[in-house]
């Protein structure tokens, strides 16, 4: 970190840096990032990244660096008490918005005047262009706010700030444990001719960071485009009957490139598109019934693959089981009390991960704070101790017993269908080759249309 820089974090923003870091481990299960390395710590950053998931991107954010990242904020979030202290110590800039005032007049000099002067001061900036968090799978038009921050601070100083785009991409928003992708572009170049005073060059350079903004997003336009692309991803993971684990990044490019061809296919084949959709919705419906997905049909049932789930489902049952039932046991009232607030409290599933990211560590520190004053007023403060460090381990293994006995259960059971039923499996797998040859014939007509 930059030694300039590193003098201006006091004890709070220091204690906020590690609570980002353990909100982030702690609700989500894993955070791949690609990129992170442009930003750099002695230039003016701004981030502008995409908003699908509340204050919960800002965290997210924050997690990819070592240095405060200040946060613009519409100014109704600081009218909340528990909100404004986080937003204080993160020393975060508010935007006054016109939908959000009384008259529609707003006057947003001051926040000009405060971004200007951290930008000078070689700090970073994050910015969210949508205006607002949404649960669209697309990214909506960014407001040209952004281009007059840039545009002004280079009229007055002279230079263009270091402007990053950047792409959240979740895989699921509202479930508990997803994963996320973060990736950072390149840094954006500006026409040096360009004017904050100049509504065309305000519109040009919106463009331009909205189409950078893109190529960091996975834009879907229906949820079975998704499918569609997943689909054909396993088609070639599975050519050699086996599945090649990919990271988080390549499923990205992949997606990203899957969704070009299936855009030339929906200009040029539409017919043959959907007939393709039709099959693959009977398949999966069919599997869905069956509870076997494509992991199951690829399985080949020999004594080496019984003795390896025979083992890992004793180790599950004798060592974690026990860890498990007692952070479960630890856990249970607050988990489900954060479940149950965080959908009654919030309007969008876009709210959902903020929401249970501050009310469940409101109630895991009420909860587990109560109960550790309780132990140690009967036990002493040893035992108590011992017991308030076994909470947080012990909690982290029942989320992978619960993630662990479906799977095992899931796996029994299909186990003994398959084995029974040897000609169902048969069945399922030529219905799949049937798919999988139809996806082989799309991509040539793919390959034929955008050569």
């Amino acid at each position: 970190m930059d030694e300039k820089n590193s003098n201006k974090i006091g004890i709070p923003q220091k204690i906020w840096l590690q609570l980002c870091t353990f909100f982030v481990k702690t609700f989500y299960k894993k955070v791949e990032i690609s990129g992170a390395e442009k930003l750099s710590h002695n230039k003016p950053v701004i981030l502008c990244a995409n908003h699908s998931n509340a204050l919960a991107d800002a965290v997210l954010l924050q997690y990819t660096s070592s240095q405060l990242i200040h946060p613009l904020a519409r100014s109704g979030l600081f009218k909340n008490p528990f909100l404004n202290i986080i937003l204080s110590v993160w020393k975060a800039v508010p935007v006054y918005r016109r939908q959000d005032s009384e008259n529609g007049l707003v006057n947003n000099d001051q926040m000009f005047s405060k971004v200007y002067e951290m930008l000078a001061d070689k700090q970073i900036i994050m910015i969210f262009p949508e205006g607002q968090s949404h649960s669209d799978p697309k990214l909506r038009k960014i407001k040209t706010g952004i281009s007059r921050i840039i545009l002004g601070y280079k009229d007055k100083y002279g230079q263009f700030p270091e402007v990053i785009p950047v792409g959240l991409n979740f895989t699921q928003t509202t479930r508990f444990r997803s994963n996320v992708f973060i990736k950072f572009g390149d840094s954006l170049e500006f026409d040096e001719n360009m004017q904050a005073d100049n509504e065309v060059h305000i519109k040009q350079l919106t463009e331009i960071v909205m189409k950078s903004m893109r190529d960091q997003v996975l834009e879907i336009d229906e949820v079975d485009d998704l499918v569609f692309v997943k689909q054909i991803e396993r088609f070639f993971a599975l050519r050699h009957k086996k599945i090649r684990r990919r990271n988080l990044s390549q499923k990205f490019k992949s997606h990203k490139l899957l969704l070009t061809v299936k855009g030339y296919l929906n200009n040029h084949v539409p017919d043959e598109i959907n007939r393709f959709k039709l099959h693959l919705k009977q398949f999966n419906r069919l599997c869905g019934k069956l509870g076997i997905n494509d992991y199951n049909l690829n399985i080949t049932y020999n004594s080496k693959i019984i003795r390896n789930f025979v083992f890992k489902s004793l180790f599950t049952i004798l060592v974690m089981l026990p860890v498990g039932l007692w952070g479960f046991i630890n856990s249970f009232l607050p988990f489900l009390l954060t479940k149950f607030l965080s959908e009654q409290l919030t309007r969008a599933e876009d709210q959902r991960d903020t929401a249970k990211i501050l009310i469940g560590t409101l109630l895991f520190c009420l909860f587990w704070g109560i109960q550790t004053q309780r132990i140690v007023s009967y036990y002493g403060f040893n035992i108590g101790l011992m017991y308030f460090l076994s909470l947080i381990p012990a909690s982290l293994v029942a989320l992978i017993i619960t993630h662990e006995h479906v799977k095992i259960i899931d796996n029994l059971r299909v186990f003994v269908v398959l084995i029974k039923k040897k000609r169902l499996r048969r069945y399922l797998i030529r219905k799949r080759k049937d798919i999988e040859q139809e996806l082989a014939n799309l991509l040539k007509l793919a390959r034929k249309y955008r050569d």
